[in-house]
Formats: C-alpha cells, structure tokens, sequence
C-alpha cells in the first residue's frame, strides 16, 4: 500500500483556482456596490451644482 500525499491532486488544484476566483469575483461585485451611491448623488445632485457656478 503506497500513498502519495506530496503532491495535491488536479481536482485538489481546481477548487482552490474556483475559490480564488469567486472570491475576486465577488470583491469586485462588492466594489460596484459601492459605487452605486456616489454615481446616484452625482446624477442627481450634479447638473443643479453645475448650473450655479
């Protein structure tokens, strides 16, 4: 009976490239979201701050 625990399997390696995928996927989703409220503000408080200079 021989095991091999030196190297991870493919599978092993997959999962862990889907996990740091996700996990920069969902930082950007997460950056987005914040960038919702100051476009919002820009959009609506914008051409009434512009229009008095």
């Amino acid at each position: 009976m021989s095991t091999s625990t030196a190297a991870p399997s493919s599978s092993a390696l997959g999962a862990a490239a889907l996990s740091i995928l996700g996990s920069m996927v969902a930082i950007g989703v997460a950056a987005l979201g914040l960038l919702v409220v100051p476009v919002a503000a820009l959009v609506v408080f914008g051409p009434p701050l512009l229009a008095r200079l």
